[in-house]
């Protein structure tokens, strides 16, 4: 992954510590590496996001799912726009801090974000 300029570092040892975690592990780093590949072919945030189910990405849980939206957020330099966009899926306002991981989120009967549920 391309990392905003300082992280790569800080992405090698994330990746390094994850890879002893197993085939869990793995597929949020692999999914991660799909959405950032995506944003380094200048793909559209929400084009980037849809790289989550290629491969290997349908066996992803909503936790892993947004546990890899998160990491490309934090590491990839065009890691804002992803968050704003990936935030906008679950009604979130963009404006507000932090990334939906929807494996912790509680929907209103009309789809809505729950109010109680703040992004991480």
């Amino acid at each position: 992954m391309k990392t905003k300029q300082g992280l790569q570092e800080e992405y090698d040892k994330y990746v390094a510590v994850n890879k002893e975690d197993g085939d869990y592990s793995m597929g949020v780093i692999n999914a991660g590496e799909r959405v950032a590949t995506a944003l380094g072919e200048n793909k559209s945030p929400e084009e980037a996001i849809e790289a989550l189910t290629e491969g290997d990405g349908d066996e992803l849980t909503g936790y892993m799912a947004g546990a890899a939206i998160q990491a490309v957020c934090h590491f990839h330099e065009r890691g804002e726009e992803l968050r704003i966009a990936w935030n906008s899926r679950y009604k979130v306002p963009v404006e507000q801090k932090g990334i939906v991981n929807p494996a912790l989120a509680v929907l209103n009967d009309d789809g809505s974000l729950g109010h109680d549920i703040q992004p991480v």
